[in-house]
This record gives structure tokens, C-alpha cells and sequence, in this order.
């Protein structure tokens, strides 16, 4: 019966997993696609392209094209001498007027980096630096590739861009000029960076000094009409990874959903497996992209042009497709829509431009949390089976409450331990149930045995005979579960924190006293980057000696032996009990690789759990002992004698307040006295 119970159990387990997925595809995912974290949804491409995309739909590289598409032959490109790189903004930590800095190549007018001067990289020996182009590939942040006259493609990959007159320490415009094959002019192209200073007041609710205008110009020179001209450039490239488990970087879209909300969509880099195909994220359900880009869990780079309607489509190829067993090199590839140029006319293509830390606070402020941005959206990104409990309002009641803890003790490591102990005094009452439970199960040894001498190999009756017991006793045996299963919410809620509060990240423990440096990656007590193992069957790499995960195990496995067991009944039932509590050896493994903000979390928990187990049982164990050695009252009818002394008694304590109730009940003990008295020498 047992093993029944188990496998209808089991199937049970089973079949409840399958229809909350089930929910998930087809109900929760629809409604938040940033959730979608395997592409459940498998969303396939529009099926109508614009006639832009086809022209471009093969390769982020572009060759010229050959036959005539305007009144002359377009030829060659303006071939001056490179100039050197051109900086702007500030390298400087922490400098007060500008929050980037950053560097440009003249060769297609593209970024050789991005410095966030208040933000070390992730080995915190510099500042974090990204938007750097990628080693083996011509992939370059905001590097022009080509532009389009009138259906006809010259490629700018190579071109060198000119420094035009005007630069200031926060913005510098480049030019290129494109000649017929007369060697007329025929376009003259435009391309400026602007910096902004960084604010000193109101901060949540503006820029914060991270985003830049970045402004294309394309100017007819040729002396006649251009039906059409678009240009053809880079996305931003990946920030670095932020997560050891897994790859945390993702491309990200946010599209119009016309009620001043918008759809996002997420393409982890993972997802893009050798022989991945290019995928246009041009549109989703019909919807106008408002902005797209690239993020990890603490940065992102997120291109919005200002007027909808600016970017033509938007592509995703992988680079190396043919490389296993290597990571992917993934390409976002912007094309501008097609506008026409009159004789003299100019054109603007604006776009802003985010570099920088997701701060919680300015995510979620006036400014980068209204529509059209709204990039509060990119707080959360824990998804699948635990994205239920990764909600927004969860995670930001958590952080306000970690916040409010590190007000007082300065520490983020501190904070926690504050939170361990104010989750723990809540559920304390529960604790005190599951512990009485767990006791009363433990006393039922000899009644268990006695039961299963009396029903034999019926385990049926059996079954039924001991939760017959457990009902007359009161008992509920999985109270000894709940309290681990209450917190299970606050664990994944504190894991999504420690991932996406950029507060958190690089926070040290004990105000760096310990070897806990940072406590949204593991604590790292020695560890060898350049030089990574794979662990054999679960196929991780191992790059580092982390002591918390090994003292969770250990703790966890301590609180499992201290832990009152239930008599059991069957060998199945033993090898259950052995199972659960080995299984916390396991634990070891599974939190190697989380944040120590979280392993500590659980180390301290579970420290508290200990002694709080153990004050429980000994106070249990006190009070059974006070009752065993107190006197046995037996009920029976009041005597004569004794129902005039329950009469007095009223009088006697009503009597007993004040000054006169005092002197009134020393005359009355005293006429007791003289009472008795008499009485002692009348029987003489």
C-alpha cells in the first residue's frame, strides 16, 4: 500500500507540474513574455517582412551592389586617413560631471568602449568598462555598415569618418562624404554623440547622466532627387556576464501595445544554439518596436529611437554558427526606414541611447519607468516555474525591507541576517506547532509498533489505522515541513534580488572584514578563473572554492538529525526518512554556484532553526516534567465545611485590599487562633 501511495503520489506530482506549465504557456506567458525563458511560446517570425529586411535578410555584412539605381553610378567613398580615437565624457572614478565615458573609433564611426566611472568591473581591480567591439568579428557597438541610395548598397565597414569642427568634452560629430563615379558629390552623412551631465538633483527621476543622443544626418549633395536612402548599423554589443551558473546577458525589445504599455520579449544568448538562424524581431504581434537592446543582470545598453517608426527592422544572427561547445557570438543588426531625400534636403534620425547600471530606483522613477520606456520591466528576471515567486511587489517589499536593515547596521550582510531573524520570530509560532507535532509523532513509537503487529503485511489497514491515530492525537506531519516551505518564496524572491539590485552587487560582508566580497556572486574563498574544470555529470565549470554552500550542507544536515523523527513503519518508510535526510548533502552542490547573499541567508536560518528547536523541546520537556511531579486532583462533591469556606473565601479576598481589608483580616486569623485555642482545652 506504501509503494501504491508513493507512485499515486508521485503521478499526482507529475500531473500537477504538467498543468502548471500548461498554465504558464497559455496563460501566464502570453500575458508577460519577459517570463519566456526557453522560448515556450516559440513565437515565429512575422509573416510579412518589410521590403527593407529582405534586401539585408542573409548577413549582418554588406557588400556593394552592381547595375545603376540613380542618375549616376554610385562608386566610391570619400577614402581620407584615419584619424586617431576620440574620447569624451570622463574615465575618472566617480567623476562629478559626466557618468560615462567614452571612447571612438573613425572607422565606421563605431564605439571602442563604454566606462561607468562609479562602477568596478566584476574582479574589481578597474572600472567596468563594455560596449567593447568582439575579438574575431568586425561586430562593433554602433558601427556604421552600410548605407542604401535608391536600392543601391555601399559598404561603410571600412570607411574612415572625419572629426568635425566642434567637439566639446561631451559630444563629437563625425562626417563621411560619398561621391558618384564622376567623383561628384552625391550624400553626405552626419554621425553625433552627445554626453550628458550628470544630475545633482532629482536623480531617480532623469538620466542620471546615462543616456546619450546619438543623431544621424544624411544630406542630399548630389543636385537632384533620391527616392530613398536608409542606413544599415550595429546594435550595442553584450555587457559582460554577471552570473558563474549560467549566461545572464539577453537581447530585450520593448514593443507598443497602444494603452501606454508595452510587450517585452527576451532572447537569451544562450538560446542560440550552433546552426541557430537569423531572427528578425522586427515586430511582435503586429506591434511598433519602441526600443531594443542588450542587458545582463546589473547593466544594459538600450537603443530607443525618438520617434516610433524610425528603425525599419531589427535582426538577431549568431556569428559563429558553426562553433560547439563554444559560447555564441550574437549580432543585433538596425536598419533605419526608408526616407526620401530632395535636392539640398537633409534628414534626422535620433536616437537615445541608455549606457549603464540598472538602478532600482531610476528604473522604477519618472523618467526610465513611464512609457515609452518603462524599463522598470527589466528588474525581473527570474522566469519558468519560479517566476510565480519572483513577482515584482515581492522583490521590492524584500529590498525596502533589506534597506531599511542596512539604515541601521551599514552592512548588506548584516541586512540579511536582520531579515533572517524577522522571518524567523513571524514564523515562530509555526515552528512551535511543527516542533509539538514532530514530538508527539516521535512518542508514538510503541503504539506504531504495536499496530503493525496487530495488522501484519495489511498495509491498507494499516495506513488507514495510523492516520486514524494521528487524527485522535492532533497531529499533522507536515507541519514539519512548513516552515521550510513558507520561506521558499523569500528565497527565490532574495535570489531575483541579489540578481538584479545592483545595490547588492560587490556589497562585502562584515564591511569587508571577511572573504565575502561580493554577496551576489559566491563567496570565492580561492579561486582559478583562467584555468576552469568541468564537474563531471552535472557539467558545470568550477572555477572557484566556495566554503558557504559546504557549511549550508553541513548545517542543514545537523538540523535534519536534531530534527524529532517519526516512528516508522516499513522499510520503505525508513529509506524515505534516510533519503531526506542525505538529501541535504545535496544542497552543497545546488547552492555552490548561487549568490553567498542567499547562502548566508540559509546558513543563518538554518543555525537559528537549531537552537530554536532545541529551546522548544527543552521547554516541552520542563513543562512534562512539572506535570508529572504535581499532585493528581481528583474531582468530588463539596462537604459541608467546605462550601461555608467557599462562601468566606469571596469575603476573605474581597477583604484583602486597603488598609482596612488588611487590619480586618488580622482580627479574623486572630479570633481563628483564640477558637482553636478554647477548643484544645475543652477536650483536656
Amino acid at each position: 500500500m506504501e509503494n501504491k501511495n508513493t507512485i499515486i503520489g508521485m503521478v499526482a506530482l507529475f500531473l500537477l507540474c504538467m498543468g502548471y506549465w500548461l498554465f504558464l504557456v497559455l496563460r501566464v506567458y502570453p500575458s508577460h513574455p519577459n517570463w519566456d525563458y526557453n522560448n515556450t511560446l516559440n513565437q515565429p517570425p512575422p509573416a510579412s517582412q518589410p521590403a527593407a529586411v529582405a534586401e539585408n535578410s542573409s548577413s549582418p555584412t554588406f557588400s556593394a551592389s552592381t547595375g545603376p539605381a540613380t542618375a549616376t553610378t554610385i562608386a566610391v567613398v570619400s577614402t581620407q586617413p584615419a584619424g586617431p580615437p576620440v574620447s569624451i565624457g570622463s574615465n575618472q572614478p566617480g567623476d562629478p560631471t559626466y557618468a560615462l565615458g567614452m571612447q571612438i573609433d573613425p572607422q565606421a564611426a563605431k564605439l571602442d568602449s563604454v566606462t561607468i566611472n562609479s562602477y568596478k568591473n566584476a574582479d574589481m581591480n578597474g572600472l567596468y568598462v563594455y560596449q567593447e567591439p568582439i575579438d574575431s568579428t568586425d561586430y562593433a557597438s554602433m558601427a556604421t555598415r552600410s548605407v542604401t541610395v535608391d536600392g543601391q548598397t555601399i559598404d561603410l565597414s571600412n570607411a574612415n569618418w572625419q572629426l568635425e569642427p566642434g567637439k566639446t568634452p561631451a559630444s563629437a560629430t563625425f562626417g563621411l562624404d560619398i561621391f558618384s563615379s564622376d567623383h561628384k558629390p552625391l550624400l553626405h552623412i552626419d554621425k553625433t554623440f552627445q554626453l550628458q551631465d550628470r544630475p545633482t538633483k532629482n536623480i531617480n527621476n532623469t538620466t542620471g547622466g546615462y543616456e546619450v543622443a546619438v543623431n544621424y544626418q544624411l544630406t542630399n549633395v548630389s543636385g537632384h532627387a533620391l527616392k530613398s536612402a536608409h542606413l544599415n548599423f550595429d546594435g550595442p554589443t553584450m555587457p559582460q556576464r554577471d552570473m558563474e551558473r549560467f549566461d545572464d546577458r539577453q537581447f530585450v525589445a520593448g514593443y507598443d501595445k497602444g494603452d501606454g504599455s508595452i510587450d517585452l520579449t527576451r532572447d537569451y544568448l544562450a538560446a542560440f544554439k550552433p546552426g541557430a538562424e537569423q531572427k528578425d524581431i522586427s515586430t511582435y504581434k503586429n506591434q511598433n518596436m519602441l526600443w531594443v537592446g542588450a542587458h545582463s543582470n546589473y547593466f544594459a545598453a538600450i537603443i530607443q529611437p525618438d520617434k516610433v517608426g524610425l528603425l525599419g527592422s531589427a535582426q538577431l544572427s549568431r556569428l559563429n554558427p558553426d562553433a560547439v561547445g563554444e559560447d555564441p557570438i550574437v549580432a543585433l543588426n538596425l536598419q533605419t526606414a526608408d526616407m526620401p531625400l530632395a535636392t539640398g534636403a537633409s534628414a534626422n534620425i535620433p536616437m537615445s541611447v541608455f549606457f549603464g547600471p540598472k538602478i532600482r530606483a531610476q528604473f522604477e522613477g519618472d523618467y526610465y519607468g513611464v512609457y515609452p520606456r518603462l524599463y522598470n520591466q527589466l528588474l525581473t528576471s527570474s522566469s519558468g516555474f519560479c517566476g510565480i515567486c519572483a513577482l515584482p511587489w515581492l522583490i521590492d517589499a524584500l529590498i525596502d525591507l533589506l534597506r531599511a536593515f542596512h539604515f541601521v547596521f551599514r552592512d548588506w550582510g548584516l541586512a540579511i541576517i536582520g531579515l533572517v531573524v524577522l522571518v524567523r520570530v513571524i514564523l515562530h509560532p509555526i515552528a512551535k506547532s511543527s516542533q509539538v507535532s514532530m514530538l508527539k509523532l516521535q512518542k508514538m513509537g510503541p503504539e506504531m509498533e504495536r499496530l503493525k503487529k496487530k495488522y501484519g503485511d495489511d498495509k491498507e489497514a494499516l495506513s488507514k489505522a495510523q492516520m486514524e491515530m494521528h487524527k485522535e492525537m492532533g497531529i499533522t506531519p507536515f507541519l514539519g515541513c512548513l516552515p521550510m516551505f513558507l520561506q521558499m518564496p523569500i528565497w527565490i524572491a532574495l535570489y531575483s534580488a541579489l540578481q538584479t539590485d545592483i545595490a547588492l552587487r560587490q556589497a562585502p560582508f562584515l564591511w569587508g572584514f571577511t572573504w565575502i566580497h561580493d554577496l551576489a556572486r559566491p563567496d570565492r574563498l580561492i579561486h582559478w578563473d583562467a584555468h576552469p574544470f568541468t564537474v563531471p555529470f552535472f557539467g558545470m565549470k568550477l572555477v572557484s572554492l566556495n566554503i558557504l554552500p559546504l557549511v549550508v550542507a553541513t548545517v542543514m544536515f545537523i538540523q535534519q538529525k536534531m530534527q524529532p523523527q517519526a516512528p516508522s513503519l516499513t522499510p520503505e518508510q525508513e529509506s524515505q526518512q534516510k533519503m531526506m535526510r542525505y538529501m541535504s548533502l545535496a544542497f552543497s552542490l545546488f547552492f555552490y554556484w548561487m549568490p553567498s547573499g542567499l547562502n548566508l541567508y540559509i546558513l543563518t536560518s538554518s543555525t537559528i532553526a537549531i537552537f530554536e528547536s532545541k529551546i522548544i523541546r527543552d521547554h516541552i520537556k520542563e513543562r512534562e516534567a512539572r506535570e508529572k511531579a504535581g499532585r493528581v486532583i481528583v474531582d468530588a462533591k463539596p462537604t459541608r465545611q467546605g462550601k461555608q469556606k467557599a462562601k468566606q473565601e469571596p469575603v476573605a479576598q474581597a477583604s484583602k485590599s486597603g488598609c482596612l481589608g488588611s487590619a480586618w483580616a488580622n482580627l479574623q486569623e486572630r479570633a481563628e487562633e483564640i477558637r482553636r485555642e478554647a477548643e484544645r482545652k475543652s477536650k483536656r
